[in-house]
């Protein structure tokens, strides 16, 4: 069977557009830092005739993020760290001279005050500033040729990440959202599809991790609508982005809850399985055997259930990479899969247990549920922190 030239031709730019979109923010980074350089030259040497021109782009350099915000922001600080830098060292040259003593006392007073001012990842331009300054011939000078190029970085980096296009941060949020609502909703079917299954006890422990592994990935959506935030502040048309970003980052909030949620489905399932032979906190019980229940089975329906939750999760990823609100449609679609997924959840909860419809009972079984999860995590034999008791 051929295949059309035209779709070839989009799956290849899907493709691509897919590999570069992990990088798109640092050929941002690097096409500003190289304009921001040679602007910062050209003014430091032709405009104010500095000595020292060429500490202008590489403050620019230093300086420059994706966004103009963050530029600004990481420039401030390295303001702040200079001009603090800048008199310490004055101070201890003027006051106890240049020795190893002074340069010790120098590095150890700039590191703490660098962690006290909050300068973040320029917490030692303190130190590095006052020991430069310690050893030039001329402290004054050298320290207000680095107060000029940090100056002059920040107004032109800043400049410069207004004028640029700015980088599709919002889109980046939206798509890694999709994909791990697609991955999560993959994970759901698929502990679906293998309830159904004879051997399914032993998937579980492949369930608890991927689980897990999907809740750490969190943080790579979470930093995806942070670079987001920060690359529509102090631009024109950035409210126009506003409401579609706060969409994202309620939807990633969501997801986190979500995520715990199935990680703690997935080792409940696990425990069912009464790995070791002996059900999970009834460890020591082992002789006591009208303590040790029957082996539990997998709650009947709860794959149906699983299977409308995946289909919800599937749907929301279509609905974050859109720059658009959902269309009325879409919210009607996931409110009857809601409702489906509802159905499917009461008639499995009241199928286990008539007492399910008991605020009380379920109360009473959360709380034993923690303790007795407690009791698991501190078994120093079997349980799953064995290496934390030597």
């Amino acid at each position: 069977m051929k295949v059309p030239g035209s779709v070839v031709g989009a799956v290849g730019t899907a493709g691509l557009r897919s590999r570069m979109t992990a990088g798109f923010g640092d050929g941002s980074t690097v096409l500003r830092a190289a304009v921001s350089a040679g602007l910062s030259w050209w003014i430091a040497s032709a405009l104010l005739h500095s000595d020292a021109a060429s500490l202008a782009p590489a403050g620019a350099i230093l300086a420059t993020q994706a966004t103009p915000f963050a530029t600004a922001r990481k420039s401030l600080q390295r303001a702040a760290g200079i001009l603090f830098g800048f008199l310490l060292g004055v101070a201890a040259t003027a006051s106890i001279g240049t020795n190893a003593v002074s340069v010790l006392l120098v590095v150890l007073v700039g590191m703490y005050a660098g962690r006290a001012m909050n300068l973040g990842s320029q917490m030692h331009q303190i130190a590095l500033t006052a020991v430069l300054v310690m050893g030039a011939a001329t402290t004054f000078g050298y320290g207000a040729s680095r107060l000029e190029d940090n100056v002059v970085g920040v107004l032109v980096g800043t400049c410069i990440g207004l004028a640029l296009p700015a980088p599709g941060f919002t889109r980046r949020a939206g798509e890694e959202l999709a994909r791990l609502n697609r991955e999560m909703a993959d994970l759901l079917a698929e502990i679906a599809r293998g309830l159904a299954e004879e051997d399914w006890a032993a998937r579980t422990g492949d369930w608890v991790r991927r689980a897990r592994s999907l809740s750490r990935e969190l943080d790579t959506v979470r930093q995806a609508v942070r670079e987001a935030e920060d690359a529509i502040r102090w631009r024109p048309r950035g409210r126009l982005a506003r409401p579609r970003l706060d969409r994202l980052a309620e939807a990633t909030q969501c997801l986190d809850h979500v995520g715990h949620q199935v990680r703690g489905i997935t080792r409940g399932l696990y425990n069912l399985t009464f790995r070791e032979g002996r059900p999970p906190a009834l460890h020591w019980a082992q002789h006591e055997t009208p303590l040790l229940p029957l082996r539990a089975e997998a709650p009947a329906g709860l794959d149906g259930v699983l299977a409308a939750l995946a289909a919800m999760l599937d749907d929301l990823a279509g609905v974050h990479v859109r720059e658009e609100a959902p269309a009325p449609e879409v919210r009607t679609r996931l409110a009857e899969l809601l409702g489906e997924a509802e159905t499917r959840f009461l008639r499995t909860a009241l199928g286990q247990s008539p007492g399910y419809a008991d605020w009380r009972v379920l109360c009473t079984a959360g709380i034993l549920e923690d303790a007795r999860k407690m009791l698991h995590e501190l078994d120093p034999a079997i349980g799953p922190h064995k290496a934390a008791f030597g």
